[in-house]
């Protein structure tokens, strides 16, 4: 399990931020959302994941 920052964004404001536990990034993210989500396409309603032990970024859309 790796640890993650997951953050939920509208625009270019951080709405919510956490910390999430879990197996790969998008499983994080849908963690944090609460629904399932996909790679990310030009909305203004995001989530990013980082992995900071690996310095990935990973971004997904509702």
């Amino acid at each position: 399990m790796t640890k993650y920052q997951v953050e939920e964004i509208y625009g270019d404001t951080i709405v919510v931020s956490g910390i999430v536990v879990e197996s790969d990034p998008l499983k994080a993210a849908e963690t944090l959302a609460g629904q399932p989500l996909l790679p990310r396409a030009a909305q203004e309603h995001w989530f990013r994941a980082v992995d900071e032990e690996k310095t990935t970024v990973h971004e997904y859309s509702l």
